[in-house]
């Protein structure tokens, strides 16, 4: 949140207890809430089955490009992004408006060869495919998905991009991890390797949408540890591929130290939500995180001014930088590295401000 630079422009969040200065980081923009899968898992059943207007996604990325001039990453999803009516003119929107480094989650049903000469032809410094698979077997991928051949198709799109050798052409496999299948990760990795995939994203299931009541989907505190320490040991082994998790608890097993600290700066490692991202459904409706179904605001119809104003005085933003945490965080030495996940307290007992269930320290 602290930056050197001068030509940076601040959010400026006054609380409480102390005055912030905000560099906004990677945001995330759910561009349609249209999809054609089922999964199992799934929060889209809960969303509006509405395309973002155009005008809207771009107002949204020069609001976030006004105050984060030096780190312009932009992840697009939906439910199913690449089922926007106006697809590529959005993609051509965001390169134009300023997005160098973009993510691109999707399920791979709808990734062509044309589609890909279209993504190259835009030049990004970097655009990642981020494609979910949640198995290695094909069966159980279909199944969890909700889809017919499902497997064949996302497996297809990361050999079809990973063929395309291409650096600034990113396969990526995304894949849902839960307490039955927390085994299995060596063999997904293993598979994403085969398929020439440059980064793998691991990550558990979330209190929300159709997961609320499965309750064999969510992990323990023991297994969540045990899931992350996995990820350590696979990106040891897989060193040429980027192994990696948004789970904020990642800090307690990577053994970083609390990071300089001071009066005038904090350092953040772990979520990231409400302070330097957030996220915007399809709706309009932006949230702290897309896991994190508590509204901040409404973008459509305001201005870039009237947004800024609004994320400046918002109460979510300035209870997540004050970091008055309950339970065991409040007086953990690693909230401010970590800061626990809030949509999992949210979940899990009601309270945004609440200790990590899946904490176990």
């Amino acid at each position: 949140m602290h930056c050197c630079n001068k030509k940076v422009r601040y959010l400026e969040v006054e609380t409480e207890s102390a005055m912030y200065d905000i560099e906004l980081g990677p945001i995330q923009i759910e561009i349609t809430g249209r999809c054609n899968m089922n999964c199992a898992h799934c929060r889209a059943s809960d969303m509006l089955k509405k395309d973002m207007p155009f005008d809207e996604i771009l107002k949204i990325v020069k609001f976030a490009r006004l105050y984060s001039p030096n780190y312009k990453e932009i992840t697009i999803s939906g439910g199913e992004p690449l089922l926007h009516k106006e697809f590529r003119r959005v993609i051509c929107g965001l390169r134009e408006n300023g997005a160098d480094y973009l993510t691109i989650t999707t399920n791979g049903s709808l990734i062509t060869e044309d589609l890909l000469d279209f993504f190259e032809s835009l030049k990004f410094e970097r655009m990642m495919l981020s494609v979910s698979v949640d198995s290695t077997e094909p069966e159980k991928h279909d199944t969890f998905r909700g889809y017919d051949n499902a497997f064949d198709k996302a497996t297809s799109a990361l050999r079809m991009i990973a063929s395309r050798k291409n650096e600034r052409l990113v396969p990526s496999m995304k894949t849902v991890v839960m307490p039955d299948t927390i085994g299995e990760m060596a063999a997904r990795v293993s598979l994403a390797n085969d398929f020439g995939c440059k980064r793998v994203s691991f990550t558990s299931v979330i209190y929300s949408g159709k997961a609320k009541n499965e309750s064999e989907m969510w992990m323990t505190s023991g297994q969540k540890k045990q899931f992350l320490e996995n990820i350590y040991c696979l990106k040891k082994e897989y060193p040429y591929i980027n192994v990696t998790t948004n789970d904020p608890l990642k800090c307690l097993i990577r053994k970083v130290s609390d990071g300089p600290t001071s009066d005038s700066e904090i350092v953040m490692d772990g979520c990231p939500a409400a302070t330097v991202s957030f996220n915007v459904n399809s709706d309009g409706k932006m949230t702290p995180c897309p896991l994190l179904d508590v509204p901040m605001m409404n973008t459509f119809e305001l201005t870039i001014e009237e947004i800024a104003e609004k994320y400046r005085n918002n109460e979510i933003t300035k209870m997540f930088l004050d970091m008055n945490l309950h339970g065991k965080c409040s007086s953990c030495s690693k909230k401010y590295l970590c800061c626990g996940c809030r949509a999992r307290a949210f979940a899990y007992n009601g309270d945004i401000m609440g200790e990590d269930p899946e904490c176990w320290i």
